[in-house]
C-alpha cells in the first residue's frame, strides 16, 4: 500500500453502529449499537452467541453466519429496529446527540462500497438508510 492510512478516529465516528457506545435496549445491556442490532434481528437460538461477540466486527461476522444458517428472524423490520436502538443511543449518550446536532443541516452519507441498503455503495447509488435515519433522528431532536 503506497497511500497513507489515517486511522485517527473523528467524531463523526460516535454516529458509527461500531462505536464504542453501550446501548440498553429491551432490558438489555449490549456493547454497541451494532451487537444489538445483529443480535436483536435474529432467532433466539442465535442471539447469545452475537451478544457476547468481543467486537462490533465480530458480532457483524457471527450474524452473517447465523444468516447462512437460516437464523435470521424474516419478521424484523431492520429499519425500524436501528431507528429503535439509535434513539436508545442518542437517549443514553449526550456525546452522541452533541455530534450528531453538530452536523446541522448537513445530508449524512454512510459511505460504504458493498453495502447498498444502509450506505451509499460503491457508485453512490445506495439507498444510504442508515444516513437517512440519522437526518431524520437529527430532526427529532431540534
Amino acid at each position: 500500500m503506497s497511500e497513507p492510512i489515517n486511522f485517527v478516529e473523528t467524531r463523526w465516528t460516535y454516529l458509527s453502529p461500531f462505536s464504542a457506545h453501550e446501548v440498553l435496549v429491551r432490558g438489555v445491556v449490549y456493547k454497541t449499537a451494532e451487537h444489538a442490532y445483529q443480535t436483536l434481528r435474529m432467532k433466539d437460538a442465535a442471539r447469545e452467541n452475537i451478544a457476547a461477540s468481543s467486537s462490533p466486527l465480530e458480532a457483524w461476522r457471527r450474524a452473517q453466519t447465523a444468516k447462512e444458517q437460516g437464523m435470521l428472524d424474516e419478521s424484523v423490520d431492520k429499519f425500524s429496529l436501528m431507528g429503535e436502538i439509535f434513539r436508545a443511543k442518542l437517549a443514553q449518550h449526550s456525546d452522541v446527540r452533541e455530534v450528531l446536532l453538530e452536523t446541522g443541516d448537513a445530508e449524512l452519507l454512510k459511505v460504504y462500497d458493498t453495502d447498498y441498503y444502509w450506505g451509499t455503495g460503491a457508485d453512490g447509488s445506495g439507498e444510504n438508510q442508515m444516513g437517512k435515519l440519522w437526518m431524520k433522528l437529527r430532526a427529532e431532536q431540534q
